[in-house]
């Protein structure tokens, strides 16, 4: 198809500030104009119905995972990082690999192994209000939502939580995001999405997180214990051989503390910032905890963390009348999902009764339905209920500058200041 005949969305720029701070009205101007368009900018296509989304998620055969990988590694640290990093990850990997990956992590996140987090979760929770409490002010993302979900993924896994590790996973987290690419994008040196010295100092950090996380799959190996790693590095297949290897081992722990350390603090920052500019629905929020399960789910329709993900066609396909060819890159917008009037109204509002808010898109859904979506309905509910419970007059600053980070994939509120007397 020549890409004159391709339709794209004129001022569509998914990395400037105002895109980051509101997205929604250009994605209710492409769901009214050309829900499926080209951005040449970054040769992707770009999906903003719900239905579309929907389609092109759970058809692996047609939009394949094979779309994620990472910014090459200077080659003085290929003995140090593994050559397939992320490019094995569990979102980037279709069937059969992926079911023998998922397969081996499932076992590590069974309802029991989650209701056993409750208690770690209200006691990391309250240890952290303990903090601030009498300040009568915080940041609350970086105070309260980015060290509750990180400390409970950190948990999980059995890594250590010392503040020095702590900040160790937080700055890997930001590496690995900085240097993840759709497949197929320009990686030279002349076209790599960051300075030179930047781009070596990130990869050193990851080449050193590897190390770590090399060192505790050899433990863990001779000692297994009650965690994440031990149920990875354990599992094994119908003739006994390990379900994964080493490098796969990395691979997961790193993007599982990616994902436990950013996608559940965003869902609560978000849904507090909301709901701040609601008074009579926040009121009622606070008064009746019973209300959070509904509107978690409405938190993850109205702003997901999950921005959306890349896909790869393996064949030509038409979408809405748009023909996509074999080969192209596809961006399945998750949030734009939870915002399509056909299946929402008033989709800018936050309805905390809504009764649909559970069809949002941003856990994914089929083979690729987030994992970890059971832990993050728990730690989500479980942290906006003690911090309402701990501090009932808690407000959002009105005015401040609002910002979020640079990113296509996760939706990261960068600071949130709050007060209370």
């Amino acid at each position: 198809m020549s890409t004159t005949t391709r339709p794209t969305l004129p001022g569509f720029d998914p990395l400037s500030p105002e895109f980051l701070l509101d997205p929604f009205p250009t994605w209710a101007r492409a769901q009214q104009e050309c829900p499926v368009f080209f951005y040449p900018e970054m040769n992707f296509w770009v999906l903003t119905r719900r239905e579309d989304v929907l389609r092109a998620v759970t058809d692996y055969k047609t939009f394949s995972s094979r779309a994620v990988g990472t910014v090459p590694p200077p080659a003085e640290l290929a003995d140090r990082v593994p050559k397939d990093f992320f490019h094995d990850s569990f979102v980037a990997i279709d069937p059969p690999e992926h079911t023998v990956s998922r397969k081996a992590a499932n076992s590590g996140f069974t309802r029991p192994r989650i209701e056993a987090m409750q208690r770690t979760i209200l006691q990391i929770a309250n240890e952290l209000i303990d903090d601030f409490i009498d300040d009568g002010h915080c940041d609350l993302m970086e105070q309260y939502c980015y060290q509750l979900s990180l400390r409970t993924i950190v948990r999980m896994l059995g890594l250590e939580d010392g503040e020095e590790y702590l900040a160790r996973y937080r700055q890997w987290t930001e590496d690995m995001f900085s240097l993840l690419t759709p497949k197929g994008a320009e990686t030279d040196n002349a076209a790599r999405p960051m300075a030179d010295q930047e781009w070596r100092e990130r990869w050193g950090r990851i080449a050193d997180a590897v190390a770590y996380y090399r060192g505790l799959i050899e433990s863990r190996r001779k000692h297994a214990t009650d965690d994440l790693i031990s149920v990875l590095v354990h599992t094994t297949t119908e003739d006994g051989s390990p379900a994964l290897s080493d490098d796969k081992i990395i691979t997961h722990i790193q993007e599982m503390i990616a994902a436990g350390n950013d996608t559940t603090a965003n869902l609560m920052g978000s849904l507090v910032l909301y709901l701040s500019q609601q008074p009579e629905d926040w009121a009622e929020l606070k008064a009746n905890p019973e209300l959070l399960p509904g509107a978690v789910e409405e938190g993850l329709r109205r702003r997901g963390s999950s921005i959306g993900m890349f896909r790869v066609t393996t064949q030509d396909v038409i979408v809405s009348g748009v023909e996509i060819e074999k080969g192209s890159m596809v961006f399945l917008g998750f949030q734009a999902a939870g915002h399509d009037p056909e299946q929402f109204s008033d989709p800018r509002h936050v309805d905390i009764r809504r009764e649909n808010a559970d069809e949002h898109l941003s856990f994914g859904r089929g083979r690729h339905f987030c994992m970890g979506a059971p832990l993050a309905r728990l730690e989500a509910r479980l942290g906006l209920q003690t911090l309402f419970a701990r501090i009932p007059d808690l407000d959002v600053v009105p005015d401040q500058p609002i910002e979020f980070a640079p990113t296509m994939t996760v939706s990261m509120l960068q600071h949130l200041a709050v007060v209370w007397n």
